[in-house]
């Protein structure tokens, strides 16, 4: 099942009720925060588009146990939000404000294949910042301010 709500204005997630959704795209909206229980029904979302909103609390997707693809792209984030997701495969955070990836940040998200990071506002990586990526097949970095000392 697949829900469409993008291009809404859109200020908050509406209640969803729908067990069987697999896919819920409400990008391009006003969504200014994620409430933790938001998604506490969407037990069988595999994909989730929230391109081009606002913020988004740590701890929101913590129900999203079986998501595959997470889409944060252009949502104006200073870090990387805290994802307890071990199904999460695909991650973008493209076009955001995140300067530094903090420890731990992706210790979770062992099956994650893709991810990227570009264009958001990096000057470094921390030396063991994708160790726990065993399974990372693609990661985008383009477009970053880099600092380099080397």
């Amino acid at each position: 099942t697949t829900l469409k709500l993008h291009s809404n204005e859109l200020e908050e997630i509406p209640a969803l009720l729908i067990s069987s959704l697999e896919h819920l795209d409400l990008k391009y909206n006003k969504i200014g925060t994620i409430n933790i229980g938001a998604f506490d029904a969407l037990v069988n979302l595999k994909t989730l588009d929230l391109w081009g909103n606002d913020t988004i609390n740590d701890g929101a997707f913590a129900a999203l146990v079986n998501l595959k693809t997470l889409n944060l792209r252009g949502n104006e984030l200073d870090k990387i939000p805290v994802l307890s997701i071990s199904t999460l495969e695909e991650l973008n955070l493209e076009h955001n404000k995140i300067s530094t990836i903090n420890d731990g940040a992706f210790e979770a998200l062992v099956n994650l294949k893709t991810l990227d990071l570009s264009w958001t506002e990096l000057e470094e990586i921390p030396v063991f910042a994708f160790e726990a990526l065993v399974n990372l097949k693609s990661l985008n970095l383009q477009g970053n301010p880099f600092k380099c000392d080397c």
